[in-house]
């Protein structure tokens, strides 16, 4: 059994979100570029902060009190949806959720308490994320373990400096470089048109890294139980 289903088929119930539910109307009352509500889908989006920063690729306080689903998706009809992230980008802007006229909602003061509930076919079909596990961590386990039994007694040496180049560069390179490029994005906006998934990349090879850290802990376990006798 999938013990990530089993973890969350156990812990859905206790995990609780607050949010705001509001209407179309609500949300038109703030349509001025100091008070900017969007709606995309079925959330609410308040823009007004982020406005100035979107002036470098398009001016879009026309879009604000109004649902922006097509405009956002079509990049206001040019033909091309903005890349993902632009989408988790957008989520830091998320205030709650749009509900029909004729629904009864809260006032704004209040929140409704709902039950997140777990999709049990994206936790049964891993295929639907976007990182893949197995194939980093089972393919660096096999070719570092089957180069150690080769070369173990030959160039152990040469073995462990091999590998030890490897970790460095997976640490420096995918783990902290991009981990800090990800960061700058947020405050270098050019740098958001590289056209380049270091979010994916940052954690596959995150995954070979530590399958890498792992394999030669445990190659020097008897040395380290040693130290620890001393």
């Amino acid at each position: 059994m999938n013990i990530f289903k089993v973890l969350l088929t156990f812990f859905s119930p206790l995990i609780i979100f607050a949010q705001t539910q509001y209407t179309p109307e609500e949300v038109f009352e703030h349509n001025t570029p100091d008070n900017c509500w969007v709606i995309f889908e079925d959330s609410v989006y308040d823009l007004s902060e982020y406005l100035p920063d979107h002036d470098i690729y398009m001016d879009i306080r026309e879009w604000c009190g109004k649902d922006m689903t097509e405009d956002f998706k079509t990049k206001a009809d040019a033909g091309r949806d903005h890349k993902d992230f632009s989408y988790a980008l957008l989520e830091d802007y998320n205030i709650g959720t749009l509900v029909d006229d004729e629904v009864n909602t809260e006032s704004e003061d209040e929140v409704s308490i709902q039950i997140m509930e777990v999709d049990d076919s994206i936790v049964e079909d891993g295929s639907k994320g976007p990182y893949n596990l197995i194939i980093p961590l089972f393919f660096t386990l096999v070719i570092y373990w089957a180069s150690y039994f080769i070369f173990k007694k030959k160039n152990i040496v040469g073995f462990n400096g091999f590998w030890n180049t490897i970790l460095l560069l997976t640490f420096l390179i995918p783990s902290f470089g991009f981990g800090i490029f990800m960061m700058l994005r947020y405050n270098f906006t050019k740098l958001r048109e590289i056209d380049f998934d270091f979010m994916y990349w940052h954690v596959e090879l995150s995954v070979v890294m530590g399958a890498i850290a792992l394999s030669h802990f445990i190659q020097r376990i008897k040395q380290y139980l040693v130290q620890l006798k001393k």
